[in-house]
């Protein structure tokens, strides 16, 4: 008998295993993603793609439901959620799923969110699971029955691509839509007088203090997913995303001004003080503390030396940052 072949371990080893303190300190201090990327997605979804040539009109998106995937505690669910009937949250780390049950939200037609432990590379589980959540198909799998939209936000560098587009392509209705978005490093704005400075101290954390405890994944989001596996060039190809209906966008890479006065979306106005609590949400930043537990809390905790070189050029005033992003969009054939 052939011995079993192992399960691959996952990408993501720290965001499914968050404790429920971390998860909620992610939820409260993670922001959501800007109003006009949210728009670039919706409209693309409910524009209907360009047809072949002497082929029938295509339709656009259906808004019954959305899925989103690697969802974490629920903030761009809860987003998207209000421009369908119904939707879906998946995330691997229970933690994550428990703080987004207590925050709740609800979809446009006012149906409950549906929250449930899953993987990208098991969505048939997730919409089982969803459904014992009280979520209900419209119709068979293939008859507007699966999803409408499926989302992933800074998840789908953790992804095994090759199993995701199989499942995407078992449990997204036809016309439907997959949205992959990451935004890439932070960046200060570069009309700050000492935008240099507070440059060099932030990569000097992302690339030199961090960069042991990078993964292979984070590479794929530092580079704007250029290498993300898409349908077409799996192993086997998964042929229902048609290469001409794939739009790729991006904005600000690398923290050049795309329309050469802000980031796209805008920008945030944070303090020190603002700066080292999100810091402290990264996977890499996560490690570190547990490689270095003695030094958590301390003048010496990686976040805490980086900041305070900042505060050292700022002061306690406020400074503009930012990041690079990038969408790609796609759509499941008729």
């Amino acid at each position: 008998m052939a011995a079993p072949t192992p399960t691959p371990a996952p990408s993501d080893p720290t965001f499914r295993t968050y404790t429920p303190s971390l998860a909620t300190a992610y939820l409260h201090t993670r922001n959501s993603y800007s109003t006009p990327l949210y728009r670039s997605i919706l409209t693309h979804h409910l524009s209907p793609p360009a047809p072949p040539p002497s082929s029938a009109p295509i339709p656009a998106g259906n808004r019954h439901t959305l899925l989103d995937l690697g969802c974490g505690p629920g903030t761009s669910t809860r987003e998207l959620a209000l421009h369908f009937e119904h939707a879906i949250g998946a995330d691997p780390g229970a933690a994550m799923i428990a703080a987004a049950r207590a925050a709740g939200g609800r979809a446009g037609s006012g149906d409950a969110v549906r929250w449930v432990v899953g993987e990208a590379e098991g969505l048939e589980g997730v919409l089982e699971r969803a459904g014992a959540e009280g979520w209900r198909m419209v119709g068979g799998r293939g008859e507007g029955g699966g999803v409408d939209m499926i989302t992933a936000g800074m998840a789908a560098h953790w992804f095994d691509m090759r199993a995701f587009w199989a499942q995407a392509d078992r449990v997204l209705n036809a016309a439907g839509t997959v949205a992959l978005w990451t935004v890439a490093s932070l960046y200060c704005h570069p009309a700050h007088p000492s935008a240099a400075r507070i440059q060099a101290h932030l990569f000097h954390l992302e690339l030199v203090v961090l960069a042991p405890y990078s993964l292979p994944p984070l590479d794929l989001s530092r580079n704007y997913y250029d290498a993300l596996p898409l349908p077409w060039s799996c192993e086997p190809p998964v042929t229902a995303f048609p290469p001409s209906w794939f739009v790729r966008k991006t904005w600000d890479r690398d923290g050049v001004l795309s329309d050469g006065e802000d980031f796209f979306g805008g920008s945030e106005e944070i303090s020190v003080d603002d700066l080292e609590r999100q810091l402290g949400t990264a996977s890499m930043v996560t490690r570190w503390r547990a490689a270095h537990s003695e030094l958590v809390g301390t003048e010496r905790d990686c976040v805490k030396e980086c900041v305070e070189r900042i505060r050292g050029v700022v002061g306690e005033g406020k400074f503009k940052v930012g990041g690079g992003t990038a969408l790609l969009l796609f759509r499941k054939s008729v």
